[in-house]
């Protein structure tokens, strides 16, 4: 992987909020979701989510931590898959840094919300699809 490479796909990013995020389930099926990254797209190959720990991606991710995010520009024709590793963190400090008061509307009691977690993908390959195609091996 080339840093610039990093940097030139990080920009091109920018503002792509939404994303879905696929595991593999207990029944090795493949599980998607769309989730937010809520526009933190400074992007260095981690993606970071809040989520509850009693839902079904925590439990696929604790049996299987391969996961899959998948992005598409809302302007222009850009498309990036990314493959990574996820884990659960429930450390209230890591996550201060990641959090924004529009998660509230999900999570009413901010970082104080009972059974909040917060997932981060660790990318491992990402590939794009665009004015360019290509790829970054992590």
């Amino acid at each position: 992987m080339t840093t610039q490479a990093m940097k030139d796909l990080a920009r091109r990013m920018r503002g792509m909020d939404l994303c879905m995020l696929t595991t593999v389930s207990s029944y090795g099926r493949l599980a998607s979701r769309p989730m937010s990254n809520n526009g933190e797209v400074e992007y260095d190959g981690t993606s970071y989510f809040f989520t509850w720990a009693d839902s079904r991606m925590v439990r696929d991710i604790s049996e299987n931590h391969h996961v899959q995010l998948n992005f598409r520009a809302d302007k222009g024709f850009l498309f990036v898959a990314v493959q990574g590793e996820a884990r659960v963190l429930t450390d209230r400090r890591v996550m201060k840094d990641h959090w924004h008061d529009e998660l509230r509307q999900w999570f009413k009691d901010g970082l104080d919300t009972e059974g909040l977690v917060m997932l981060v993908v660790d990318a491992k390959r990402i590939q794009w699809w665009g004015e360019d195609d290509g790829h970054i091996e992590l």
